[in-house]
């Protein structure tokens, strides 16, 4: 079954409060400034995890996006291949990455299975969270002097924390409508 309803804007947070709750029982508070919107798995074969999701629970899926992203990896410099989808039905969305040999996102590489949260000030919540113990681990490079636009922090039990500014929230909001426009 597919959703037609968009995202809701950052303006709507206020209403959707109570998954703090659940955030908070399952990982402890993740922050001020911080708002849950998606579960990312790695898998192996993405249109095969993506086939498997929509029969089981009906999901929906956004054109499956190819791209390389200029990184930082334990203060290495590197370039990482992505191929990833997100669920139409969300917010919270669940992300879906395929593995990628020898990539960030790849089961040889961190094998990312994460929770995102939108946060204001990616720099600033990311030095939150290296101070409370959870250290930044993969982060964009924003050595042109942009701001940061996502971060990535190993937590506790194999979770990781994915930090990214809201800017994408434009994007991803026309990635799922374009899929759905395409789809008619």
């Amino acid at each position: 079954m597919r959703s037609r309803s968009l995202p809701r804007r950052c303006s709507d947070r206020a209403s959707r409060r109570p998954r703090w709750l659940v955030v908070t029982f399952l990982f402890g508070a993740p922050g001020k400034g911080l708002d849950l919107y998606h579960i990312g798995l790695t898998v192996p074969d993405l249109r095969a995890a993506m086939e498997q999701y929509a029969d089981a629970f009906g999901f929906g899926w956004a054109t499956v996006r190819e791209s390389t992203h200029a990184v930082v990896v334990d203060g290495e410099q590197r370039q990482a291949q992505i191929a990833v989808t997100y669920s139409l039905q969300g917010p919270p969305y669940l992300e879906l990455i395929e593995e990628r040999r020898g990539a960030v996102w790849g089961a040889d590489g961190l094998a990312l299975t994460h929770v995102g949260f939108w946060a204001e000030d990616v720099s600033a919540a990311m030095q939150a969270l290296d101070a409370s113990g959870v250290t930044v681990r993969v982060r964009a490079d924003a050595s042109d002097g942009r701001p940061l636009r996502y971060s990535y922090h190993r937590f506790g039990g194999g979770l990781w924390l994915e930090l990214v500014h809201p800017s994408f929230e434009a994007d991803l909001t026309g990635w799922i409508a374009k899929t759905l426009d395409q789809a008619d």
